[in-house]
């Protein structure tokens, strides 16, 4: 039940555009949490796997805004929101697991 919010992106877009922003935040953030959490602290690591999403979804929107596509703030919103999902999602995971060795 606590993991409902996880849903709330399909439903608000309803976009298989959208969706696929979301989906490529959530990817681009678990790569680059995978590539870092073994060389920084877990903070840092969230925030730069964060970061990496979000500056990805900016990216690609000003890129399209230069003539090769449509650009779209809610594109760079929907790939913002599948980065801080993975985010707050590795987060409460590593809060169960620190709260389980206890």
């Amino acid at each position: 039940m606590k993991y409902l919010f996880l849903l709330l992106p399909f439903v608000a877009f309803g976009q298989n555009d959208k969706i696929k922003h979301y989906v490529a935040g959530a990817s681009i953030s678990a790569i680059s949490y995978s590539i870092v959490a073994p060389r920084v602290s877990h903070r840092d690591a969230l925030l730069i796997s964060f970061a990496s999403g979000v500056l990805a979804g900016v990216a690609k929107e000003i890129y399209d805004s230069k003539g090769n596509g449509t650009p779209d703030v809610n594109d760079a919103i929907a790939t913002a929101l599948g980065s801080f999902t993975f985010t707050v999602t590795i987060n409460l995971q590593s809060n169960q697991s620190n709260r389980r060795r206890r």
